[in-house]
């Protein structure tokens, strides 16, 4: 069982560090999107065309009487807001945080257990 875990370790790291770095440059939401359209008939070509923009947003913009002094005219780090981008860094951060700690315990909880065990089986039950 620990070779297979050996083995199937540094896919694991791999796999997460790509998810992440895909994550934090939107390529998962980019890609949907570009698919959504891609597979569009030729009576969808207006909103192949109009993929980049959004008149959704601008419709509900005008219902809701959203003003322009509330929207954000300055892009932040890959194309987040500021705040959004730092929460989603410390959300990374915190489950890589949480992962190694519970490495760690995996780890300690085996060394302990042996431990035990080669303590049992020399009699040294004290």
């Amino acid at each position: 069982m620990s070779e297979i875990r050996k083995k199937l370790l540094p896919l694991m790291r791999l796999f997460l560090v790509a998810a992440v770095v895909v994550g934090l440059s939107g390529g998962f939401g980019k890609a949907a999107a570009k698919n959504l359209y891609a597979e569009g008939s030729a009576t969808d070509s207006g909103m192949a065309a109009n993929a980049e923009e959004t008149p959704g947003i601008q419709w509900f913009k005008d219902q809701m009487k959203i003003s322009n002094k509330y929207v954000e005219q300055q892009e932040g780090a890959l194309g987040m807001s500021w705040a959004h981008f730092l929460t989603m860094v410390f959300l990374v951060l915190f489950a890589l945080g949480a992962l190694l700690a519970f490495f760690q315990r995996q780890r300690r909880t085996r060394e302990i257990l042996e431990m035990i065990r080669k303590e049992m089986s020399h009699g040294d039950n004290r």
